[in-house]
């Protein structure tokens, strides 16, 4: 019964047929697996690499070269900085430490009638 209902339907499948239609499956397999890993995987890095090469010319054209030559107020200013900086001056503090006693000790704050609680 099957083997006429396939004829009539001319779907026979010899063994050429059968490889053919699995190569073509293994093929659009591999070709959503590329899509995929260039989509999730490429795209990605592509982005980051592109942001990465904008960013680092932004950089280079606001960073100018200079030609060497800096006038006298700007070598006196970085050598009042290095100056201050490697020789800096602290306050010399005596290491005594004075507690001054509170006549009154007690704060609404640290009492424990406020902090508890009447559950009846």
């Amino acid at each position: 019964m099957s083997y006429i209902s396939m004829n009539l339907l001319n779907l026979s499948l010899d063994d050429a047929a059968a490889v053919r239609l699995l190569i073509v499956l293994n093929i659009i397999l591999i070709s959503i697996v590329m899509l995929w890993f260039i989509i999730r995987i490429l795209v990605p890095l592509i982005i980051k690499f592109l942001a990465w090469r904008k960013e680092k010319a932004a950089f280079a054209e606001t960073v100018t070269p200079d030609s060497g030559e800096t006038d006298s107020d700007t070598g006196a200013a970085i050598a009042t900085a290095l100056y201050l900086y490697f020789n800096e001056m602290h306050d010399e503090e005596s290491d005594v430490i004075t507690v001054k006693r509170v006549s009154k000790t007690y704060s609404p704050w640290s009492s424990k009638l406020y902090s508890m609680r009447n559950l009846r």
